[in-house]
């Protein structure tokens, strides 16, 4: 089966290069070539590829492996958090905490029969998709406003690092440049560890291209991620607003 893309981008790139002009000599009349250094733009592709199977199960390991590591360092979970502000009397009561536990418990179940479906056949699964995905997004939405009310404490979990680090490695693992007609990874290293390395200096140190490319990049996965059935058109706008907004 073809990977496909999420998501294709061209952005301008500017070098200087040496190149021939002709122009008339003044002296003699004659057309004449001269080598000059000019400033030439090139458009540069960049795509982002859609996850094999192979791929996500990976992914999926990566961010069991983090998630183990960030409880070895004491960092509570989600649930433990809920759990703790219930027991402790904090901002959630234990009615709100145990339901909290529960759409958690869901999404998460709802996120892996999306994925089932999705690989088994999902043309012929596409009603059944549809229809989880609208109840999968209300959920998420739930939960997002009372991570919000609880003033993004969430975010320091060991499932938020866990799922910021699993997206950074799809991003890694799935933006590419095209360069000559073929695809090469976008970041520079042979290890995992070399390229999350580099991406994080064409963050702080790169081109505006290399920067705007890796926004681009991020925007497309995250987009992907929490919808699945994201594509080229739903991409570009979530882009686009994310521009204007921010």
């Amino acid at each position: 089966m073809a990977q496909g893309y999420i998501y294709k981008f061209t952005l301008e790139t500017k070098e200087k290069k040496k190149v021939e002009v002709e122009r008339k000599n003044k002296e003699t009349g004659e057309i004449e070539t001269i080598i000059q250094n000019k400033t030439v733009k090139t458009p540069t592709e960049f795509v982002v590829k859609k996850p094999s199977r192979r791929l996500i199960d990976e992914a999926e390991a990566q961010y069991a492996i983090e998630l183990s590591k960030n409880i070895k360092k004491g960092i509570i979970t989600k649930n433990m958090l809920v759990k703790k502000y219930a027991d402790t009397g904090g901002q959630l009561t234990e009615t709100e905490a145990a339901g909290m536990v529960r759409k958690l418990q869901k999404s998460n179940e709802l996120a892996n029969e999306i994925q089932l479906l999705t690989v088994t056949d999902k043309k012929e699964n596409k009603k059944k998709i549809e229809e989880l995905q609208v109840e999968l997004l209300q959920l998420r939405q739930e939960l997002a406003d009372l991570e919000l009310s609880m003033q993004g404490v969430y975010g320091h979990t060991a499932d938020a690092r866990a799922e910021r680090s699993m997206l950074l490695w799809y991003t890694i693992q799935l933006c590419k440049v095209v360069e000559e007609g073929e695809e090469k990874s976008f970041f520079d290293g042979l290890l995992y560890e070399d390229q999350l390395e580099n991406l994080y200096e064409k963050d702080e140190e790169g081109t505006l291209v290399e920067k705007e490319a890796l926004q681009n990049f991020m925007a497309a996965i995250s987009y992907w991620f929490y919808n699945n059935s994201a594509d080229q058109e739903a991409v570009e706008k979530f882009i686009e607003s994310s521009k204007k907004n921010a």
